[in-house]
């Protein structure tokens, strides 16, 4: 009888490491609960969904997750300050121009990273943005170790800038920079707030 009960809590409790390590889905979109990159498996921190606000209606454009080597971030100064790698996620909910992501970028770089602006690693990040976006695609942001910011859409790289910590900053900074474009989706991004 011991025997079967201990049997029972065992089995109990490797369900539910099963379960745990499962993507988690939001919003009908599964996000693994890891990736890698440089060799190092990198924490979901959080995930979110970035709206577009046309007079009284929100519309759900992507939702936007983040992964690091960081299991808990505290603050989103933490985050920019560390040098390991980090990825971010835009999962697609609507379609969106080309153009609207460079465009977005620009207006985010320049109400949190201006040092950025007219610089020639500003203008070789943005000319990665060439293909419009439709519902189901995803654009993946990989900063590496050296400071390499790779655009990946679908799993398909776009490119890289190589060796660039400024735009690095610069990126993570239009994300979670003091002037956000949304400070819930910053918040559920770094995993200081949960989403709903």
């Amino acid at each position: 009888m011991k025997r079967m009960i201990l049997s029972l809590i065992l089995f109990t409790f490797l369900i539910g490491l099963t379960i745990s390590s499962k993507a988690v889905t939001f919003v009908g979109v599964n996000i693994p609960n890891s990736v890698q990159v440089d060799n190092e498996t990198l924490n979901l921190n959080g995930y979110g969904i970035r709206y577009f606000k046309l007079l009284f209606i929100k519309v759900k454009v992507y939702v936007g997750y983040l992964y690091s080597d960081i299991k808990q971030i505290k603050s989103a100064d933490e985050l920019i300050k560390n040098s390991g790698p980090k990825v971010i996620v835009m999962h697609f909910l609507h379609t969106v121009k080309a153009k609207q992501i460079r465009d977005t970028f620009v207006k985010d770089f320049k109400h949190n990273f201006k040092k950025i602006l007219g610089t020639d690693v500003e203008k070789e990040f943005l000319d990665l943005f060439k293909k419009n976006v439709k519902p189901g695609d995803e654009v993946k942001l990989v900063f590496h170790k050296n400071g390499d910011l790779c655009v990946f859409y679908n799993d398909s790289k776009a490119g890289c800038v190589s060796s660039s910590k400024l735009l690095q900053k610069a990126v993570l900074m239009a994300y979670f920079g003091p002037h956000p474009y949304s400070k819930d989706l910053k918040n559920q991004m770094l995993g200081l707030e949960k989403a709903e």
